[in-house]
């Protein structure tokens, strides 16, 4: 099975969408790192404020001498170091802090919970420590006194918490700005790579023989390396087509010389030899006549190449009947009848000297291959959208396993007449520079070949 390949923008989009996504995952790194690093510094600062709170509420006993009141610690005789309500106003503030007050070494007060008196650091400044089976960070301020040391810790798991929510308020934003920046590249792309296929399209329309170099005004600066490649293809196949027409018209004429010289000097032949040569002669004579229709049908493929497309306003009917007129014009008065239907103007849009080649090649055909059906019928069908012109004789037809090959070069049926194999390839040639088609067929209402050209509407 065969792989399908993708398109130029669905590369770019994966390669800067993988490039969007790296860069994301970066930011997020990063804004993780500083989230952390603020939060810490955050906690850090609200365990020092905590610690300064203590001290501030304990003004009034330290300066009433609770603490050395005859060298007896709180709690030894029942005095309070702090009351109830600042407790509780201290948990109102600090509620995910806890707190123990030191004197010398020994603690004097405590908030009720947390972290056992043992297992606090007792020195002043931030510490990390382990206690009830989890992570703490604690801060110790001395007093005045240096024998006071006021420790607040909390639980790392409490920064934690703090670090997720704040991941979790900023992974939404971040997933919104990332489909955002996805939609926004995807238009991107397309509208910067529609230029791409504005000249694709630009080409696309161009006849084969086409070659006006593209104007590097009209497209952005970004394809104009592309546009100067292409129109120094266009500049060495057009010289290549300047070459070949040449070379096939230099050929023409020296082949037409001797070919003439010999088709006459076969007919002076013909009257002066024994009637024993008579056959022979008119073999000969044949063979010229043949040679001649292939130089021409070269010639006129070569011709082909290099035709420009000139769409105008045709009357069809009058070209077909033209084309019939010169092709009897060669045989004899009876040797077969053509009609032409219906028998009346028909005008279309298209080459008139691109269809006269057509018209001529597959009626030339017909005459040479079908003369002994006696009758060729043509008929011109206008539809909508296209016009069909059928050319029907009563010759013995083409088998369907040939039909595609004789619209090939040098390819010939079965009939013995002569031919040099090019009329049909001519046909189809001029077709596909006119963007139609030719179509081999049987006859619906009897024997012989019914062959159909299709032209396109064209607009302008």
């Amino acid at each position: 099975m065969k792989r399908r390949r993708s398109s130029l923008s669905m590369k770019l989009y994966r390669r800067v969408l993988l490039l969007l996504a790296l860069t994301g995952l970066a930011i997020g790194g990063v804004l993780y790192s500083v989230a952390l690093r603020e939060v810490e510094r955050a906690s850090d600062a609200q365990l020092v404020n905590a610690s300064r709170l203590l001290y501030m509420m304990m003004q009034d006993d330290l300066a009433a001498g609770v603490l050395v009141r005859h060298d007896r610690l709180v709690g030894v005789d029942g005095d309070p170091l702090l009351s109830t309500q600042e407790t509780q106003a201290f948990q109102a503030s600090y509620d995910s802090c806890m707190f123990t007050v030191f004197w010398e070494g020994r603690p004097v007060a405590q908030s009720g919970w947390g972290a056992p008196v043992s297992a606090m650091p007792r020195r002043p400044g931030l510490h990390d420590f382990q206690a009830l089976g989890g992570a703490w960070r604690s801060y110790g301020m001395r007093g005045r006194d240096p024998r006071l040391l006021i420790v607040v810790a909390e639980r790392g798991a409490m920064r934690e918490f703090s670090i997720a929510r704040l991941s979790g308020e900023l992974a939404l934003p971040m997933l919104g700005l990332l489909l955002a920046a996805m939609l926004v590249l995807w238009w991107t792309l397309r509208k910067s790579l529609s230029q791409v296929e504005r000249l694709a399209s630009t080409l696309g329309a161009r006849s084969l023989s086409d070659l006006q170099p593209l104007e590097p005004e009209e497209w952005p600066r970004d394809v104009e390396p592309l546009i100067e490649a292409l129109n120094k293809l266009f500049a060495r196949l057009e010289n290549a087509y300047e070459l070949e027409q040449a070379f096939t018209d230099d050929v023409a004429h020296e082949l037409r010389t001797p070919l003439a010289a010999i088709r006459a000097q076969a007919q002076v032949l013909r009257r002066l030899a024994p009637a024993a040569l008579g056959e022979d002669v008119v073999r000969l004579l044949a063979m010229v006549d043949r040679t001649n229709h292939l130089v021409d049908g070269m010639l006129t493929l070569a011709r082909l190449n290099a035709t420009s497309v000139a769409a105008r306003s045709v009357d069809v009917h009058a070209l077909v009947a033209e084309v019939v007129a010169d092709a009897l014009i060669e045989l004899p008065a009876d040797a077969i009848e053509a009609s032409v239907i219906p028998d009346h103007i028909v005008r279309w849009r298209c080459d008139a000297s691109l269809l006269q080649i057509a018209l001529s090649a597959v009626i030339g055909n017909a005459l040479r291959h079908a003369r002994g059906g006696g009758h060729l019928d043509i008929a011109i069908v206008r539809g909508g959208d296209r016009l069909i012109v059928t050319i029907g004789d009563r010759g013995p037809g083409v088998p369907a396993a040939e039909r595609e090959r004789l619209l090939l070069r040098f390819e010939h049926g079965g009939s013995a007449s002569s031919g040099s194999g090019l009329g049909l390839s001519i046909a189809s040639k001029a077709m596909t520079l006119l963007g139609g088609t030719i179509r081999l067929e049987d006859r619906p209402d009897g024997p012989g070949l019914l062959v159909v050209l299709t032209l396109p509407s064209t607009q302008g």
